[in-house]
């Protein structure tokens, strides 16, 4: 696949919100709000209900809060429930996406009017790409983080890693919590060890092969972006090679040193995304400025990827980018961004320091309100 994020998304359809119905969601008043197809730059103070707006778009794509807010907190304050509903093109005719969200019971699913069959049907059929101001320890903190950014693109791509993912978490947390226990059952421990081993090879090597794809495709991004030739190099760093007798073998190695530590060490959750610079890790070498343009050379890179696979062009949402670049950085992004052809959400404080000329319409957040600005050129 090309590294060039123009090549994926020229033959591709990008989906679009033509339409959002919110009500009862966090901050923001009844809103029945119709976007514009490209760039869509919502500004407003601090505290108005910019990011709520963009998390309520959010929520109806990954079905989760990207503040991992729980349902009490995202239901308005003194309102019985919130319902999403979402009018979506792009895909083989236009979709209808509506959530609803009530205190203490679990949520209620409509797609195009039917429940989902399941919830990768939900993912597979409105992908989308977050940026927002807590992604910025992607490049230089733990690699927890990392590994989370992996997952959820294979999540919208693949429901077997889903499934695979979950068996394994699900697994890990119940052999780490059997290796707490006093006295031990060395029995029980090791009875998760070859369901570890199955799950563990299946997102191993489906992350490892992400990386393989997506990592010329981060480079070509920072290099749009940070506007230097310096050389970014991606790769995926596994704990022990992703094979189910590779990971077997580890585990029953590390049988003692798990016990006396009380968690299991090996296995995929202890994997990371290398990220160097000049074959110095990001977080040690990289300036700020860099830091930043590597987290979103990664997003762009992830609606590139996402774009390939998928054939459809994911809805991109960008929390107060504007803050994180210099205004050199800030107009190679909107270059970038201008090239891509999808639809985009923007917040920030100061309109201004969206560089974007076309294809754009304004919306001023105050007091939970959105209204359009005339500012924006359509």
């Amino acid at each position: 696949m090309s590294a060039d994020p123009q090549h994926a998304s020229a033959s591709s359809e990008a989906l679009r919100v033509e339409r959002l119905f919110v009500r009862g969601f966090r901050n923001l008043e009844r809103l029945d709000f119709e976007p514009g197809p490209r760039f869509n730059v919502i500004h407003g103070d601090n505290g108005a209900g910019k990011s709520n707006l963009l998390e309520a778009i959010h929520y109806m794509g990954s079905l989760r809060s990207f503040r991992g807010a729980k349902t009490e907190d995202i239901v308005r304050l003194h309102e019985p429930n919130a319902v999403l509903k979402a009018r979506v093109s792009g895909d083989l005719a236009m979709r209808t996406y509506t959530v609803g969200l009530e205190r203490g019971k679990a949520r209620k699913l409509q797609l195009d009017d039917k429940r989902p069959r399941s919830l990768s049907a939900w993912h597979g059929t409105f992908p989308m790409v977050l940026f927002h101001p807590g992604d910025t320890e992607l490049a230089g903190g733990s690699p927890e983080l990392r590994r989370a950014f992996l997952d959820r693109m294979l999540e919208q791509l693949d429901p077997a890693y889903a499934s695979a993912l979950a068996t394994y978490t699900k697994a890990l947390r119940s052999r780490n919590r059997l290796l707490k226990q006093d006295p031990i059952d060395p029995r029980s421990v090791r009875s998760y060890d070859a369901i570890l081993a199955d799950a563990g090879a299946v997102v191993g090597r489906a992350r490892a092969s992400l990386v393989t794809s997506l990592a010329p495709r981060v480079a070509q991004a920072f290099h749009d972006v940070a506007g230097q030739e310096l050389p970014l190099d991606v790769s995926y760093r596994p704990r022990v090679a992703p094979e189910r007798e590779g990971l077997l073998r580890a585990l029953e190695q590390a049988f003692d040193k798990d016990c006396a530590r009380g968690f299991t060490a090996d296995g995929p959750h202890a994997d990371d995304l290398a990220l160097s610079v000049r074959a110095i890790a990001a977080k040690h070498h990289a300036s700020q400025g860099q830091q930043r343009a590597i987290v979103l050379a990664l997003k762009v890179a992830e609606l590139d990827e996402l774009t390939a696979r998928s054939g459809k062009v994911p809805v991109l949402l960008l929390d107060d980018v504007s803050s994180e670049l210099d205004r050199g950085r800030n107009r190679r992004l909107f270059d970038l961004l201008s090239r891509l052809g999808g639809q985009v959400f923007l917040t920030t404080t100061h309109p201004e320091f969206i560089l974007l000329d076309e294809h754009r319409r304004d919306f001023h957040v105050a007091g939970g309100v959105v209204s359009p600005d005339s500012r924006g050129v359509a």
